[in-house]
């Protein structure tokens, strides 16, 4: 079974999957993984050099100060990164889910898919 567990910034999102993850769950976190996701695969860090420039990217490491300045200033930007993170997020989640061995799988994530 997979459980979502979402909500805003300070709602206890971390708190309940910590309970789930004390039970024997295996939980995903979609902010750890956008991040490792944005920093580690080839084809979505070409996709983010191709909408946002090679500054994005600095010594072989995302820069986060450079993106947040390009997204936050700009919706447009925003929802433009939003469309190239949030489906190699949704592809991880679905690759690790399957290989998980428990009853329950657990997404913690700010928005669901």
């Amino acid at each position: 079974m997979k459980v979502g567990i979402t909500g805003g910034i300070g709602s206890g999102k971390s708190t309940v999957c910590r309970l789930f993850a004390q039970r024997g769950a295996a939980v995903y976190d979609s902010d750890a993984a956008a991040k490792r996701l944005m920093s580690q695969d080839a084809p979505l860090r070409k996709a983010i050099v191709a909408r946002f420039g090679a500054a994005a990217y600095r010594h072989g490491e995302l820069d986060r100060a450079f993106l947040a300045g390009a997204v936050f200033a700009d919706p447009q930007a925003l929802a433009d990164l939003e469309a190239l993170v949030h489906p190699a997020v949704k592809s991880d989640f679905v690759a690790w889910a399957a290989a998980q061995q428990g009853d329950y799988v657990v997404l913690e994530s700010a928005i669901l898919f």
